[in-house]
């Protein structure tokens, strides 16, 4: 009689207990409901672009936007808006088709919403309308003057200043290329959120690279990322130009090192152009 009153307290504590498991696992699952989802700003930052010819998508791309005198312009590669090659000027489209228009995917007004706006690259005199380097194609960046009277998006400009961040980037350091490679946005089209690529300083970031204001790194080159803000995040110690070392007591310290392109003539490898070259585009208009 002793025993099977034992085995039935046994069975009750095990019932009770597993009941209380389901009711804490229960409470952890509304409570997660409540959160607030939390992204990295620069993921908001980074805009989906679509290359548009006589309505019809005919690549993609990436591209962000800055402020300057209180106007905004998206910035992103030269040979995107153009759909040539920067410095032999062949046309990169198969079918000799080259871009009228940009689709460009902005945030809304809720995280996780975007609207999809058109700017024309031309005007009606045939003139293009993004601002180039006074070196022209050279210098694989643009400038496109946008118009943001809508109410139903949210502008996440990149902080410029993120430039200037006292961190000295060094070789074989990682860094990230947050965009939007094709393969994603063909299969997963509804996603609009960023890729965040892995690459590497593969040349000194402070030197100009074969003259150029650019600097390499070592990457798999990936097509629609051409455009992509590049940064360097770290969340452990880094060197100053006051000669001093740092640590990050929490979370990351952020350098924004430039625009991505692709580098044609080197396999595994890209080209980052430098901050400096958007200053030589605004001040040259």
């Amino acid at each position: 009689m002793f025993k099977l009153d034992l085995k039935k307290k046994l069975i009750f504590i095990l019932l009770l207990i597993s009941q209380t498991c389901l009711i804490y696992a229960d409470d952890l699952i509304n409570e997660s409901e409540k959160k607030e989802i939390t992204i990295n700003p620069l993921s908001v930052v980074s805009l989906k672009l679509e290359k548009v010819y006589k309505n019809e998508i005919i690549s993609f791309a990436t591209g962000f936007i800055v402020e300057r005198d209180n106007k905004y312009y998206l910035i992103t590669n030269w040979h995107v808006v153009s759909g040539r090659h920067p410095s032999t000027y062949e046309i990169f489209d198969k079918q000799g088709r080259i871009p009228e228009e940009l689709n460009i995917w902005y945030n809304g007004k809720k995280l996780g919403s975007w609207i999809r706006k058109s700017e024309k690259l031309y005007e009606n005199n045939g003139k293009h309308r993004w601002l180039e380097h006074p070196y022209g194609s050279d210098i694989d960046v643009v400038a496109l003057p946008i118009k943001v009277s809508s109410t139903d998006i949210t502008i996440y400009s990149i902080d410029l200043n993120l430039s200037k961040t006292d961190m000295i980037p060094e070789v074989a350091m990682p860094i990230s290329i947050i965009g939007f490679p094709s393969f994603i946005s063909n299969v997963m089209p509804d996603n609009k959120f960023p890729i965040w690529k892995t690459g590497y300083i593969a040349s000194e970031p402070e030197v100009d690279f074969n003259d150029e204001p650019v600097f390499l790194i070592d990457t798999t080159p990936r097509k629609g990322m051409s455009g992509s803000p590049v940064v360097l995040r770290l969340s452990g110690g880094y060197k100053t130009r006051t000669g001093r070392t740092m640590m990050v007591s929490s979370g990351y310290k952020t350098l924004f090192l430039g625009i991505y392109s692709g580098y044609w003539s080197l396999p595994e490898v890209g080209k980052v152009w430098k901050p400096s070259v958007l200053d030589d585009i605004f001040e040259n208009q």
